[in-house]
């Protein structure tokens, strides 16, 4: 598998990093993010995975019993435990990520409400997806410029694998996908798990990876023997449409919804959107596959630095 290229050594030249973003599809960034905050959100994690019945040991990743997976009932059971956690949330709003993003992004940024924490459990098969191939635009449909910020909480290395990236396939455009892969939606793409177009690194706590809603990227095998914890959230100017499903937490509506999950926090801000954000709804009684065979994403200013046609 590929290396991904490091741009921590340009994370001060914002041309530089649209250019990478632009070429790649993506950039790596090393140990930008506090170890001791990303320990801390790890630490309540564990914390709650353990009462939710995940977790052998709330100080250890090991899990509670061989097998166990995220599955369609997990959003309405263990996955409410995780997204209460308000340092979960909080973490978007770090400021060394938000300016990250307004100096990529070249405007007023926010952040989707709807943040996603992936649970991959061990497997003995090396060929086994955390997360299928996919590109985020499947069900962002109406902003081409959203940047997804994935984030490690464990290592990860060639047993216990992370993000993996096809680098340079944002300028493919969107993808047909494939129904037959699973999933309530069709949303994921033909690619092997041993294609050698990946690209991927071994993670440490403090590291991110951005990349565009065009890029294909996965979540590779995890054949260690704990839990691997990550998590992604997605930025975009605010003067761009957002999926009006992502105002509500990720997996809602069988995942509670804010008043719920967001009871006892100390402010609303982690998950109250910009007024000026315009919402777009699906359109009703639609068939999704048809509805994506037949979409086409505006055109992308980010990835037109280098490809005008890009879009």
């Amino acid at each position: 598998m590929h290396p991904l290229r490091d741009s921590a050594d340009v994370l001060a030249d914002t041309e530089q990093l649209r250019d990478r973003l632009a070429e790649d599809g993506y950039l790596y960034l090393r140990g930008v993010l506090d170890r001791d905050e990303i320990g801390d959100v790890r630490a309540e994690l564990r914390t709650a995975l353990h009462a939710a019945g995940w977790l052998a040991d709330p100080d250890r990743l090991t899990v509670a019993e061989p097998g166990i997976g995220f599955r369609t009932e997990s959003f309405g059971t263990v996955y409410p435990e995780v997204l209460r956690l308000e340092s979960v949330h909080r973490l978007a709003f770090t400021p060394v990520l938000w300016a990250l993003m307004e100096r990529l992004l070249g405007g007023e940024v926010f952040c989707h409400p709807a943040r996603v924490v992936r649970l991959a459990p061990p497997s003995a098969d090396p060929r086994r997806y955390a997360t299928r191939a996919h590109q985020d635009y499947v069900v962002q449909h109406v902003t081409t410029d959203a940047v997804t910020v994935w984030i490690p909480f464990t290592a990860c290395d060639r047993e216990k694998q992370g993000l993996r990236l096809i680098p340079g396939s944002q300028r493919r455009g969107f993808l047909p996908t494939d129904a037959s892969l699973g999933g309530r939606r069709p949303l994921y793409l033909p690619v092997d798990a041993d294609d050698p177009a990946w690209a991927s690194a071994d993670y440490e706590p403090g590291d991110l990876v951005v990349f565009h809603s065009l890029t294909v990227h996965g979540g590779g095998p995890n054949t260690g023997d704990e839990l691997r914890l990550s998590t992604d959230v997605r930025y975009q100017l605010v003067d761009e449409p957002l999926r009006a499903e992502f105002a509500h937490p990720h997996g809602w509506p069988i995942t509670p919804d804010w008043d719920d999950l967001a009871a006892g926090w100390s402010t609303d801000a982690w998950h109250r959107l910009d007024e000026r954000v315009r919402l777009v709804p699906m359109p009703p009684g639609v068939d999704y596959g048809a509805y994506l065979a037949a979409l086409t994403p505006p055109p992308s200013r980010l990835l037109a630095r280098h490809h005008p046609d890009a879009g």
